[in-house]
């Protein structure tokens, strides 16, 4: 067995600690959870080493999936529930996994039916005995599906060890334990929810407090961290913000256990962690990672020379240095293993040894770090990684489009929103009609995030001597056109 499913076993034992679903109000602890994930390990332990796309809502059963997933010596990759049919089926294209677990009735008009197990005809049988698949710890245990750096398709291989030594080094640096109780409101398939407590409470047995989604609970949230006496919350800038704009009155609520609530995804601006102070009496963690390496920093609010607007101390697993350029390089067991599919592009993002993130960083100390900007063109909406290239190639299907600039504006609930300008071949063509029509195409390609809130037609696209876009330009001239319209 690798040290990952060592750790996994362990669940079998621990009858105390329980994951709690709010809506359900299902209640199980590990021992009931981990024995339902032998009954469906029956049927997955028919395969080794298969990529098991996974779609389902936040739940007791996609606990019970992962486990029988890494048991059996298959690979997890987890897809957003939120995430459309159509965007589903590019990840089924790219990936060509031995089936989908998920639930959604929209699947089987794009994905061959017997590709689509639904999580309730999974058979459950009962098990005496079972034999652990035995994996290298160097083999895959998960890909996770990333937009990352880059527009190219990305596959972020994930190993047993990887996850083995993230994970007990998050235990370890945020001194995550058996007693901690974690409170999810983030969308199971995101790789925060995942590292920051989905992990941490399967290796430490701890209990667990599940919402559907934020929007369920937005104004319960401090009743629920209180309810269930939570110690540990992970958000995004988005989810900050609407909390700050509920007002919610949190003086009867007993947070005591509550030191202080993670935040990552996205950047997070200064102004939100000191008015969320100012209104909570709680302080925002600055959470930093990529889905190539999971959390790689810590920005520890009860430290007492805690201030905002840093990412902290890079976690025990790994070591992180700036390079001449500023870019922020990372080094340690948490690092990926490849991208699938493209050495090519994996190789490209290592430099002697040293990871290069395509994020910009300043070294303030030895223990001190702070994130300056993305050096690439990715967008992150709502702590969402959306790649343009992506949505230009859409709009640029349309005969009428000459050139397209996708590129994302600062967004006081968002983070960034999504923008595009579009020059076209002719002044004949019904400049309205056209951008009703892409629009429209849009919503059948894109989940409903990814549609530009705007798309303006400008007179020149600015170009470089090569013909290549200046998206900083075609920031400048589609804040301009917004201001008078």
């Amino acid at each position: 067995m690798s040290k990952l499913q060592t750790i996994i076993r362990k669940l079998e034992f621990e009858d105390k600690n329980f994951v709690i679903e709010i809506n359900s109000k299902k209640k199980l602890n590990y021992n009931e959870i981990f024995n339902n994930a032998i009954q469906k390990y029956s049927f997955l332990s028919k395969y080794k080493n298969k990529k098991i796309l996974v779609v389902l809502n936040n739940s007791i059963d996609y606990f019970e999936i992962l486990i029988s997933t890494i048991l059996s010596g298959n690979i997890f990759c987890p897809i957003p529930y939120f995430t459309s049919a159509q965007e589903i089926k590019k990840t089924y294209d790219y990936l060509k996994p031995q089936f989908v677990i998920s639930d959604k009735s929209d699947l089987s008009k794009i994905i061959t039916k017997n590709k689509i197990i639904n999580i309730s005809n999974i058979p459950n049988n009962k098990l005496v005995q079972f034999n652990i698949k035995k994996i290298n710890e160097n083999a895959v245990a998960c890909i996770y599906y990333s937009s990352g750096t880059t527009s190219d398709p990305k596959g972020v291989m994930y190993s047993h060890q990887n996850i083995y030594s993230l994970i007990n080094s998050i235990n370890k640096d945020f001194n995550f334990t058996y007693t901690s109780k974690h409170f999810v409101c983030l969308p199971f398939g995101h790789t925060a929810s995942i590292n920051y407590s989905i992990f941490p409470s399967l290796f430490n047995r701890s209990s667990l407090i599940i919402s559907d989604n934020f929007l369920e609970i937005a104004n319960k949230f401090f009743y629920f961290a209180s309810l269930y006496k939570v110690t540990y919350i992970q958000i995004v800038p988005t989810i900050a913000i609407m909390l700050l704009k509920i007002k919610e009155n949190i003086k009867n609520y007993k947070l005591n256990k509550l030191k202080y609530i993670g935040c990552g995804s996205s950047t997070l601006p200064r102004e939100i962690q000191e008015k969320f102070y100012k209104q909570f009496k709680l302080n925002l963690s600055n959470l930093y990672g990529l889905s190539e390496t999971g959390p790689t920093h810590f920005d520890n609010p009860l430290n007492k020379r805690w201030r905002p607007g840093f990412i902290g101390k890079p976690l025990s697993v790994n070591k992180c240095k700036i390079s001449k350029d500023g870019e922020i390089l990372l080094k340690g067991k948490n690092i990926f293993i490849g991208y699938y599919k493209n050495m090519r592009l994996y190789n490209k993002v290592f430099e002697n040894g040293w990871f290069k993130t395509g994020d910009l960083g300043k070294k303030i100390s030895k223990d001190l770090f702070q994130f300056i900007d993305r050096k690439k063109d990715l967008i992150i909406k709502g702590g969402i990684n959306i790649v343009p290239a992506e949505i230009e190639e859409y709009i640029y299907s349309f005969n009428f489009v000459r050139e397209v600039a996708v590129v994302g504006l600062n967004d006081n609930i968002n983070g960034e929103e999504i923008y595009a300008c579009i020059t076209i071949k002719t002044s004949n063509t019904k400049q309205d009609k056209l951008v009703e029509n892409i629009n429209k195409y849009l919503r059948i390609k894109l989940s409903s995030f990814k549609i530009p809130k705007q798309i303006i037609i400008i007179d020149q696209m600015p170009l470089t001597k090569s013909g290549k876009i200046k998206r900083r330009e075609a920031k400048n001239i589609i804040n301009k056109k917004i201001k008078t319209l």
